[in-house]
This record gives structure tokens, sequence and C-alpha cells, in this order.
């Protein structure tokens, strides 16, 4: 069986979905994204979220697990999952029989170990100034030893927020991945999309960023960072724009979608994640004019390539 180290395993799924469109059946869903719970346990300057509360039932998540594990990669995401009493036991109890992939802000100690991948949000290297930010004390030294140890258990990556404060600290984070974590698989450079003055980038903010910081950025950055920063921030005006991609049609079948399914806390589910943070709920593979602020140049490629192949 194929698999990619990168969580979404695209060459798989573009061969599925093409010979399930071909043959007028439904492709194996490969993704599920889980939306386990929207508590958070910071309280981050810059988050656009309200944090209700809501929590998902244990048994709705074995419910999920159970029907779609055997084939599908079963991402785990919040809010906080770590706010979650009952997750990380049950984590800790069948990482042995299926691939559970964890977004986490890391305060708590995640169980590594049960994990094929591991993503966490870290975009400072001043405890201080991060502890500030994120509304917590003592939370970057926590953060950090929690990331060194589990780099040693699972393929880690680090979720950096590129922001009006933070663009100019990002080749000095870099340089500070390559010495504290050794096997870290990659850092994301994000780009902030809210309007809280103090994070939101200015005109001159993206030229400096652009002309200055990109290019010895990416001195500092393995292959893979390095990879994932131009499919997202290929262009000067995604910086501006909220990493729009205009090249992605918003009208038509989402063949990406097709192989994947989003869960909410209260046990709904819909089809693309993109869509369920801006608050769509679709239950159909269909585009919506919010997609050209969602996917970046290799999910573009992706529905490119299955197009491509069903016009031959």
């Amino acid at each position: 069986m194929r698999q990619s180290k990168y969580w979404d395993d695209f060459d798989r799924r573009i061969d599925e979905t093409v010979e399930a469109v071909k043959s007028g059946t439904e492709p194996l869903v490969r993704r599920i994204a889980v939306f386990v719970t929207d508590r958070c346990n910071f309280r981050c300057e810059y988050c656009n979220s309200d944090h209700r509360g809501a929590v998902m039932d244990k048994a709705k998540f074995i419910e999920t697990v159970e029907k779609y594990g055997d084939t599908a990669i079963i991402h785990i995401t919040g809010g906080e999952p770590s706010t979650v009493s009952w997750l990380y036991p049950y984590l800790k109890e069948n990482g042995d029989k299926y691939r559970f992939h964890l977004n986490t802000n890391a305060f708590i100690k995640p169980p590594s170990s049960s994990l094929r991948r591991l993503k966490v949000s870290l975009d400072n290297t001043s405890a201080a100034k991060w502890d500030k930010i994120v509304g917590r004390s003592g939370a970057w030294n926590q953060v950090v030893a929690n990331i060194k140890e589990a780099c040693s258990e699972t393929v880690v990556s680090i979720t950096y927020c590129l922001s009006k404060k933070t663009f100019r600290d990002a080749v000095a984070f870099a340089k500070f991945a390559k010495t504290e974590f050794p096997g870290l698989y990659a850092v994301f450079f994000s780009v902030y999309k809210g309007d809280h003055p103090d994070y939101q980038f200015s005109k001159e903010d993206v030229t400096e960023f652009w002309n200055i910081i990109m290019p010895e950025l990416l001195t500092e950055l393995d292959e893979e960072s390095k990879a994932l920063i131009r499919e997202t921030l290929d262009e000067k005006k995604r910086i501006m724009e909220g990493t729009r991609f205009e090249q992605n049609s918003t009208s038509g079948t989402c063949h990406l979608s097709m192989t994947e399914r989003v869960i909410s806390p209260t046990g709904q589910t819909t089809r693309c994640s993109h869509l369920y943070r801006d608050g769509l709920m679709l239950c159909e593979p269909l585009k919506h004019e919010k997609c050209k602020y969602g996917c970046n140049r290799r999910l573009v490629a992706f529905n490119e390539e299955v197009c491509k192949r069903l016009d031959k």
C-alpha cells in the first residue's frame, strides 16, 4: 500500500478518485478531520475563535474511528484537543490500530508515540513574548520541551503564523528550530487572516517580508519547509490577500473533498475543513467562493490533475 510522509497521501487519492469517477462509484475516504472540541486552554491575542466549549461525545469519536479508521488518516484538531479528558488515554490505547494525526498547542504533553504525525503551533523564540500572546504563564518552556521529546517519537512539524508581530522573527525561528528540534520534519508558515491591528500586515510589511525576510528565510529552511512555503506564498500578493488563490475554480466538483470528511464537535459531517472553519457545512463535494482562500498550490494541483486525467 503506497503511503506518503506528507499526511494527505495525494498520489494515491488522485488515482483512486479518477478511477471511481470513471466507474461511477465513490472513492475511499482517505482523510477524516475530527474537530473534537471548540475549547482551548490558551487565549491567544490573534485567535478568531470564540471557544464556545463544545466537546465531542466519546462514543461519537469511537464510532468515527471505527467507521473510517481502516482506510483513512484520523486527523484530530480543534479548538485544543488536549482539553478533552478522554482523548489522550484513548489514543494511547489505540495508536497501534489506527493512523492518528494531531494538531495541538502541546502545552499538555501529547501522546506522541501513539501518533503517526504531530503538528504544533509555535511562532516565537521568546518565552516572555509567547506566554503573553497565549495568555498562559510557563507555556513556551513547556511547549518547547514537549516538542523536543515528540521529535524522537513521531513525525513532528511546527506551524508558524506570520503576522505584523512575528514576520521579522521568522529567520531567527527557523535557525532556532533547526538547532533545538533535531529530527523536526518541517516548519509550515501560515499567514494571519484576521483584522487585529497589531497582527494585520500593512503593504509596507508585505514588501519588507517579500524583499528582505523571505530570501534569507529560504536559505535556512529544509527542503520540505521550502516546498510548503512556496506552495502557500509563491507570490507577494498572497500575503496581503490572505493567501488568495484565484486559480482555484469556485464552481463544479471539488474532487479533493470526495475523499475527505469533516466531523464537528457535535457530530455533524461535512466535506471540507477549510470551509468548515469559515462556518460552511457542505455535504456534497462542491466548490464555493471561499475556496479561493482555502487551498494552496498543492491542493489546487490535486483538482487540476484529476480533471486533466478525466478529460483524456
